[in-house]
């Protein structure tokens, strides 16, 4: 419906960027595991974003992610509760991520052309490139915010018998003095297969938009994530667990030269975790995400109360740091 409506309120598009947001707004125990969790139920509520299909009751909980990006440049939060009725549960989360002081150049150029004089149509003068003999005027360097506001609700429902995940995504997305607003629908399931299991999530279903003030409309192909979770090892008398994971996922708008398989604008990658936990409430975890960066983290785990953190190395330009997560799970009825 979002994608038709370009035909009557403006042109349309195909972006590839238009959701990123419900991407790498995450919880630390997702991220620390490379996002490779699409057959692996944490059992949080943020479990509900990588697939709908995970709605497992938490109780009277609360789940709160800090995520700091770029050397600090990009700030994200996302914060989840769980609502519940005597038919069904229901897994809210509501994502913000914003970037301040974008510097804006466009109006620096004094595009005069080599000759630096205004109106004499000589080589260079207007052609938008910085000529020799033209020059940047300082003050007019202007500077902008972006912000994005999210929401990914997600319960549980029987279509032909089967058990699916639903997740309906609400986006808000300003630019300067531009905004848009957006839906989109993920599918998600999940089986056992003996001690192994098997995850399916279909995001952007069948495309997810964004319409913005101008009428322009932002679609996004679907991608599709499957995932095998093989819990490997049971040390009893350590009371060790090992974890391991691996997901692939197909995008028809995402391909990217770190993709490990591409064609045209359709793209294969893959990403794995490995989680080692001791006790049931300390976690080491590493992982390799989607685009090769790597990933790892700790956690701890109380009765009423748990911690995460996660980093993500960059390998594409180590000078923009590491990113840093922390998630923190609390008991609303502790918190009383």
């Amino acid at each position: 419906m979002i994608i038709n409506l370009s035909i009557v309120m403006g042109d349309g598009v195909w972006v590839k960027y238009g959701w990123e947001l419900f991407d790498y707004v995450v919880d630390a125990r997702s991220a620390s595991l490379g996002n490779a969790g699409t057959a692996y139920n944490l059992g949080s509520i943020q479990s509900s974003m990588v697939n709908p299909s995970f709605i497992s009751y938490t109780g009277n909980n609360i789940s709160m992610t800090h995520q700091s990006r770029f050397a600090g440049m990009v700030n994200s939060d996302l914060f989840g509760m769980q609502l519940k009725s005597k038919s069904r549960t229901i897994n809210l989360n509501i994502l913000y991520q914003g970037i301040s002081n974008i510097p804006d150049t466009r109006a620096m150029l004094l595009d005069w052309g080599q000759d630096g004089q205004f109106g004499t149509n000589d080589i260079g003068e207007g052609n938008g490139i910085v000529d020799e003999g033209e020059r940047l005027d300082k003050q007019k360097l202007r500077y902008f915010n972006q912000h994005q506001f999210g929401m990914h609700g997600a319960f549980i429902t029987k279509i032909m018998g089967v058990p699916l995940g639903i997740g309906f995504k609400m986006l808000s997305y300003s630019l300067s003095d531009h905004y848009a607003l957006g839906v989109g629908i993920d599918i998600g399931y999940n089986t056992m297969i003996k001690r192994s299991s098997l995850g399916i999530v279909i995001r952007n279903f069948p495309a997810s938009g964004l319409i913005w003030d101008s009428g322009t409309v932002e679609g996004t192909k679907p991608s599709v994530s499957i995932g095998l979770h093989h819990p490997m090892a049971y040390f009893e008398k350590s009371s060790i667990l090992i974890n391991m994971m691996l997901n692939l996922e197909a995008s028809l708008s995402n391909a990217n030269m770190d993709s490990n398989i591409k064609y045209k604008s359709l793209a294969l990658d893959r990403s794995y975790g490995l989680e080692v936990i001791y006790r049931k409430n300390i976690m080491i975890r590493f992982g390799k995400n989607s685009v090769n960066d790597g990933t790892g983290g700790i956690g701890l785990r109380w009765e009423k109360m748990g911690l995460d953190y996660a980093f993500i190395n960059t390998s594409k330009d180590a000078s923009l740091g590491n990113h840093h997560l922390i998630s923190i799970s609390l008991s609303t009825e502790w918190i009383i």
